[in-house]
Order: C-alpha cells, then sequence, then structure tokens
C-alpha cells in the first residue's frame, strides 16, 4: 500500500483557530522536511495564508468544499490524519469529513463543543471507525484535553496506589469519585464561538436537541448507565449547585468537558464505579476580573477586548499570550486516599492554547505510534492516553503544558 502524501491535514487553516493552528505547525521540528497541508474552501485564502505566513515548499494547498464528495475523498486519502478548524462543525458539514475519515481508516480530530453533533457522530461512526482502525478523537482543545487527561492521571495513579496497599484486592475494584476544578481560565471568545453557541439555539429549535439531552451526563455515551446517572445534570454536581457566596461555582464549559470524561470512562469500562463532576473556583473568576480590569480591558494595551466579535475575529494578541488555565483533578476512594492531577497550560485557553494542543493532537495522529488503542470514536485518553500527555508535556521545549499527579493521603 502506497504512503499517503501527507502526514497531516489542516481544515479550515484561513479561520481564526486555524491560522493560529498553521503558524504553531510551521515552527514544529517534528514536521520539518515532512509533508503536510493547509486545507480550506477559498483557494485565493489559502495562497494568501501560505504567502502570509511563509509556508515552506513542504505545505500543500488543498481546496475541498465539504459538499463536494469527490473533493472531500480525495482531501482524506492524501494524508494520516486530519485536524479540522472548521466550525460550528454541526452547520459547516463536518459530519462529511469526520464520516470519511472513519470510512477510509484515517485519523480525524475537531474542536467541537457541540455536544449533540458529538453524540450523533459517536452514534453513527463508532462501529465504523473501529472497523477501519480510524481514531476520531472528541475534543481536541480545551475542550476537552485537560479535563479528560486530568482524570486518566488521577484515576490511574490512585488505582495503582490501591492496588499496592492492598495486595490481594486489585485497585480497579474500588469506587472512586473524581471532581475537576478550574482554578484558571484567563482569555476571551471569538466569532466562532458565539457562532457555536447560536448552533446550538437552532439545533434546540430544530429538535436535534430535546431538554433531556441537555440534562443527560452520558449524552456522548448512549444507552450507559453508571455512577453519575443518578445526579441528573450534566457537570455532575448537585442539582441545586448554583451561583452563590461559596468556593466553587459553576463553569461555562463543565457540560461539555464531563460528558467527554464519561465517554473515557465508558469506552474503558469504568462508568459504573467512577463518577465525574466539575466546576470553577471563585478564584478563577476574580482572576479573570483582575486581569481585565488591570489592562484596562486592552485598552492599556492598544488592543481592546472585542466583546462582539465577529466570524473570524478573536481575542487580542496580547490576551492570546498571556491567558492561561489549570484544573486539578481529584481522585477520592472511599478510605480516603486521594490522587491529585494537575493540568495546566499558557496562552488564551479557547485560542491561543487549543491551538497548541489541536496541532499536537494532530501531530500525535500523524507522527506517533499509538496502536495500542483500537480505532473508534474516542476521546484525548483513551485514543492517545499517556502518548499525549508526553508529547504535550514536550511542546515548546515543555514550557507550554505541565501535566503532573501526586497521591494524597
Amino acid at each position: 500500500m502506497v504512503d499517503p502524501k501527507y502526514v497531516l491535514v489542516l481544515y479550515g487553516a484561513t479561520g481564526f483557530t486555524g491560522r493560529l493552528v498553521a503558524e504553531y505547525l510551521k515552527k514544529v521540528p517534528d514536521l520539518q522536511n515532512k509533508q503536510w497541508a493547509i486545507a480550506g474552501r477559498s483557494p485565493s485564502k489559502l495562497a494568501e495564508l501560505q504567502t502570509n505566513l511563509e509556508l515552506g515548499a513542504n505545505v500543500g494547498l488543498i481546496t475541498a468544499e465539504l459538499t463536494d464528495a469527490a473533493a472531500t475523498a480525495k482531501l482524506v486519502a492524501s494524508t494520516k490524519a486530519v485536524i479540522n478548524c472548521a466550525g460550528p462543525y454541526s452547520e459547516h458539514h463536518g459530519e462529511e469529513l469526520l464520516g470519511e475519515c472513519a470510512r477510509r481508516g484515517v485519523h480525524y480530530s475537531d474542536l467541537a463543543g457541540e455536544g449533540f453533533w458529538q453524540a450523533e457522530m459517536a452514534t453513527k461512526f463508532h462501529a465504523v471507525a473501529e472497523k477501519s482502525a480510524a481514531k476520531i478523537v472528541l475534543g481536541g482543545g480545551v475542550d476537552s484535553i485537560p479535563s479528560d487527561l486530568g482524570c486518566m492521571l488521577a484515576v490511574d495513579a490512585l488505582s495503582k496506589s490501591l492496588s499496592e496497599s492492598h495486595p490481594g484486592r486489585s485497585g480497579e475494584e474500588s469506587t472512586i469519585s473524581v471532581q475537576g476544578v478550574y482554578t484558571e481560565y484567563t482569555g476571551s471568545f471569538s466569532g466562532g464561538t458565539l457562532n457555536s453557541g447560536r448552533a446550538m439555539s437552532r439545533a434546540r429549535k430544530e429538535g436535534r436537541v430535546t431538554s433531556a439531552m441537555e440534562v443527560d451526563p452520558y449524552m456522548l455515551a448512549p444507552g450507559a448507565q453508571g455512577a453519575d446517572s443518578a445526579v441528573g445534570t450534566a457537570d455532575g454536581m448537585p442539582a441545586d449547585f448554583g451561583w452563590g457566596l461559596r468556593l466553587q461555582q459553576p463553569f461555562f464549559m463543565a457540560k461539555i468537558n464531563a460528558r467527554v470524561v464519561r465517554r473515557s470512562l465508558a469506552l474503558r469500562g469504568l462508568q459504573q464505579r467512577i463518577s465525574y463532576a466539575e466546576c470553577s473556583s471563585l478564584g478563577l473568576w476574580l482572576r479573570i476580573l483582575w486581569v481585565y480590569v488591570t489592562r484596562g480591558c486592552g485598552y492599556f494595551r492598544g488592543e481592546p477586548i472585542n466583546f462582539k466579535p465577529k466570524s473570524g475575529e478573536g481575542p487580542p494578541s496580547w490576551l492570546i499570550k498571556e491567558g492561561g488555565f489549570n484544573i486539578e483533578v481529584t481522585a477520592a476512594a472511599p478510605s480516603g486516599a486521594k490522587a491529585i492531577a494537575s493540568v495546566r497550560g499558557k496562552g488564551d485557553p479557547g485560542y491561543g492554547a487549543t491551538a497548541k494542543m489541536l496541532a499536537e493532537v494532530g501531530l500525535c495522529l500523524g507522527l506517533d505510534a499509538h496502536q495500542h488503542a483500537p480505532g473508534g470514536v474516542l476521546t484525548p485518553s483513551t485514543g492517545l492516553g499517556q502518548i499525549l500527555v508526553s508529547r504535550l508535556g514536550r511542546a515548546e521545549g515543555g514550557t507550554f503544558m505541565k501535566l503532573d499527579v501526586h497521591l494524597s493521603a
């Protein structure tokens, strides 16, 4: 079998996030002297991006309208892996690209935060991807790599510790409660974020999203009944949990992240004994306020934050660089034993950091040996696991992300 021309194709490269991903990939040592490509609908915009970023001769240009089945098939056949930045995915024909990858055995990831669409893709293409050995990785950015890898690290460390402390008993037998708390999420949003929100609203009107789906903890793992089923909230927090004078506060991405984590647990057969909940700390919101006020919402930097961005617009460059995120994920056993994973990174979470994370997922899919896991519609932890942990820890000379875990009595 002839190897495909490209190790990686970036679709949606001319959008706000896509450009950040392309800028990052250009500098990655692993891609030096390797063929990869940027792709999208507009040949003129692709050519302009290639010129502006001074992409080398090893970077190809692929024009493909995803409604064109032949063009989409040709794109997919040319590469080992595809990463897709052209959202909202439920409206911009993400299914056509994802589905073609699933059928052809080509790895794929994207930044979709549309849970209903992710659930549709899991239902339609999991068995297809299993058969072809394609890894379709949901949640390839800040939604939901930190939560998913953090849970994996904490659960595995605690299970290993329990097994070692009770030689006659497997750590896999213990019930474990996991909670992720975001303590930092300093950034802003783009026109793409608002478009995704509008896509969700339209999906509700069309009946693709029902009231039952919105509160289903296992929306991404259809048919699964696990430790979170009785909670009845997508973020895993108590039903009466809300804003108030407490150290823990709601987190706006928790519903997305928690469902990806639960799909991981279901794929690993752990959903019956492990629960997952996610929220934020009060300090997260105070930190955001402090950054915004001390920078004059960007006016002091000469780049004000645009609170009404249009499609293709996003956070100012200073915030993309100076933002950051941190999540503390605690896995606790009934005995009181705990493992705490910390996943933190630099850059605006939704754009500066997400672009790098998706790029590293694509590099992992296109370059690394990860055949230990079968194909399917997977998650960062079940599709790539420790290989992705290692790659993220090495990114930018080890300065981008830190992923640590320690035990606590």
